[in-house]
């Protein structure tokens, strides 16, 4: 038969962040990250994105300008900035020439902002975006023909001024024109996976907030091909180095408690059958990577049973029993201990429960019950049926070993006889075995108990 029932407990921990959701602190005088990503050059469409956090006043006159991302050159239509600027709200300017929000976003929380140019359409070439909406558009009056002069860098414009005041977070460059749907779909989470049109990827998810960085200098670029440079950060301390960034979905990691029956099949379909500490990776809600540890562990039944006779004897040690007729595959009413002794012919196993699974045996096949074996004849009960006193009595001089079971096989008691003794006379009414061993072999007796 051998039957095998699975039973699996699972505890799962809560998930967190396999990249810190870090970002810079820029200091406002000299702090800046360069790279050496020429950006998109001439009047080629393209979208610069950002999360910022700033309480700095950008109103000129009154502050400064806070540029977040620029590159290009110094002529007239060559510098590409993106920064914070008239009321304190986010601009795209090209030299010469620019577009401004008019929504604060200098209240020390963080805003995602963005800008898209888009030189294939003849009006609203240029959008500027707020926490994934659409703030304003217009056209420039400027030509937009970026140079190359100077590569793409974060904190700081093409001329050396302007530096800005404050945290920036997941900063991103497309060589498309990024649409309306994109930008809400795609603005408060991080991105996983190669992605169309992507140019560079500063996720700036590195460091420990606020601690000791010195050998952290360097921003990675998801993309592979431009990793920036920290230039002048103290990288120690609450400014001027890594942060606390925005709090965004993304890759995430977590952990699991498993207990299984036998064997466990994980969620990419593997099964394992030992146990161990495995790790797999499934896509998140937001796309990105999830990496799981798996603490696994294999719980294992010992079916094992020795047979002398009709006394069935299971092995486990800490288990629970339940003794089934293989024949019907039903279980034997009150037969729930580790041992069972058959009352009559049969087939037998035993369904053992331990920890979190079940298992069954296999079949044991039991004969001969109410049978002398091998022509024994050791004695007989009398009376028999008997609604009082029953004797055993023995031919001739011979020994036994004499145990009395009831039709369940439950023991209740064992004697060593020689010729005659007296049964138990304060038995409930019912069936019952009286098993007589010998060193020549045994005999099974019935005995009805009315």
């Amino acid at each position: 038969m051998n039957v095998r029932y699975s039973f699996f407990s699972v505890a799962l921990s809560c998930v967190t962040a396999v990249w810190g959701q870090n970002g810079l602190y820029f200091d406002g005088a000299d702090d800046y990250v360069s790279t050496t990503n020429s950006g998109i050059s001439g009047s080629g469409a393209r979208t610069v994105e950002a999360w910022v956090n700033t309480t700095a006043n950008c109103i000129p006159g009154s502050g400064s300008q806070q540029v977040i991302l620029d590159w290009g050159g110094s002529t007239t239509g060559a510098r590409f900035t993106f920064n914070l600027l008239w009321a304190n709200s986010v601009r795209l300017e090209v030299g010469g020439n620019g577009l401004s929000g008019t929504q604060a976003v200098n209240d020390g929380m963080w805003h995602h902002v963005a800008a898209v140019y888009n030189p294939n359409v003849s009006s609203n070439q240029v959008k500027l975006y707020i926490d994934g909406q659409l703030h304003v558009q217009g056209n420039l009056t400027v030509p937009v023909n970026t140079g190359a002069t100077v590569p793409v860098q974060l904190g700081k414009r093409v001329d050396g001024i302007n530096n800005f005041m404050g945290k920036i977070d997941e900063v991103r460059l497309w060589n498309t024109a990024r649409t309306d749907a994109e930008i809400l779909a795609n603005y408060n989470h991080e991105l996983c996976g190669p992605q169309a049109g992507l140019m560079a990827y500063y996720r700036l998810n590195h460091g420990t907030p606020n601690g000791s960085n010195s050998a952290v200098a360097t921003a990675t670029d998801e993309t592979g091909s431009y990793p920036g440079t920290l230039q002048n950060f103290a990288l120690n301390g609450l400014v001027s180095n890594w942060v606390q960034g925005a709090t965004l979905p993304g890759a995430t990691s977590g952990s699991a408690t498993v207990s299984a029956c036998a064997s466990y099949t994980d969620p990419t379909g593997t099964t394992h059958t030992q146990s161990g500490t495995y790790s797999y990776v499934l896509p998140n809600a937001t796309g990105c990577d999830s990496t799981v540890s798996l603490a696994l562990t294999i719980d294992t039944v010992d079916t094992r049973v020795i047979q002398n006779g009709i006394v069935l004897a299971a092995q486990a040690s800490t288990a629970t029993f339940q003794w089934m007729d293989c024949a019907t595959q039903t279980p034997i009413s009150g037969a729930t201990s580790s041992v069972y002794t058959a009352a009559a012919n049969g087939s037998y196993a035993v369904v053992v429960t331990d920890a979190n699974c079940s298992d069954t045996s296999a079949c044991f096949t039991v004969a001969g019950i109410g049978l002398a074996e091998l022509g024994l004849n050791f004695g007989r009960i009398s009376p028999n049926p008997s609604m009082g006193p029953a004797v055993l009595e023995l031919h001739g001089s011979v020994s036994v070993q004499a145990t009395l079971y009831t039709s369940q096989g439950h023991v209740l008691g064992s004697w060593t006889v020689r010729e005659r003794t007296e049964l138990p006379s304060n038995l409930a009414p019912g069936v019952y075995r009286l098993r007589l061993e010998a060193p020549e072999g045994a005999q099974v007796l019935n005995w009805i108990q009315l």
